[in-house]
């Protein structure tokens, strides 16, 4: 191998190798400060504040209609990927209260454990509820107060 070989030869390799550590630090320095590239807060899902629309949670759940008063909120199933990768799941969860018609005609007879309320929720959950599944549904019932927990994750 001649001398000028030799030469290209280690420059490739020395070009090569700041390219390797180029990219290293640029990945580095994506996980560590998401705004360069872009992206949002990789560690929380992002959520949308307290919603009082009674529509969308009378299609999803006929059977509370008429509601009286709703509280509920949409937030992201898991913190995003940056760059995201395949579609987001959205989780739901709100309180319903209903009428005292609409308590009497659900049908539910077996206790619950307290759910995990989203904290932006939390003042609109009744006081010290006795929760009671609602049969064939993930809602639960308090018929002290007239009021429905509901949830739900999009597929």
């Amino acid at each position: 191998m001649n001398r000028t070989a030799k030469i290209a030869l280690l420059v490739s390799g020395a070009v090569l190798a700041c390219l390797i550590a180029s990219c290293g630090v640029v990945l580095a320095l994506r996980d560590w400060v998401p705004g360069l590239t872009g992206c949002e807060d990789p560690d929380k899902p992002t959520k949308n504040g307290v919603i009082t629309s009674k529509i969308r949670i009378e299609q999803m759940w006929p059977q509370l209609a008429p509601i009286q008063q709703v509280h509920w909120q949409e937030h992201e199933a898991r913190a995003r990927s940056c760059p995201e990768i395949g579609p987001m799941d959205y989780v739901m969860d709100g309180f319903a209260v209903i009428t005292a018609e609409r308590v009497q005609a659900l049908p539910a007879t077996t206790a619950a454990p307290a759910p995990r309320v989203p904290e932006d929720l939390v003042p609109f959950a009744p006081a010290d509820p006795a929760w009671l599944k609602v049969d064939g549904t993930d809602l639960l019932l308090d018929k002290a107060s007239a009021t429905v927990y509901f949830t739900h994750t999009t597929d």
